[in-house]
């Protein structure tokens, strides 16, 4: 990965919680540079799962979208579907 995948996250724990993270870490990772840093991200992703990969086709993520609402599609122009969608949605208020 290059360094522009990463974000420096801060956060503040409490000492003794922190002491204890380190120890697991050294324990299971080693005292190596980057230890904690790769424990955590293991950590993240066993609670989270993995990195999902950005879909290459716009048309791809856009065609998934609709099939995870609960829009109805009748060959219309998308923008269509949705305007209807909202008009829908709107009347129900």
């Amino acid at each position: 990965m290059r360094e522009e995948d990463f974000e420096v996250i801060k956060v503040e724990v409490p000492k003794a919680l922190a002491e204890k993270f380190r120890r697991y870490v050294a324990e299971k990772y080693g005292l190596r540079r980057g230890s904690i840093t790769r424990a955590i991200i293991d950590l993240i992703e066993e609670k989270l799962g993995g990195v999902e990969q950005p879909t290459t086709s716009t048309v791809d993520s856009i065609v998934g979208l609709g099939l995870e609402s609960d829009i109805i599609w009748s060959g219309e122009d998308l923008v269509e579907a949705l305007r209807r969608r909202i008009i829908n949605v709107s009347s129900r208020r």
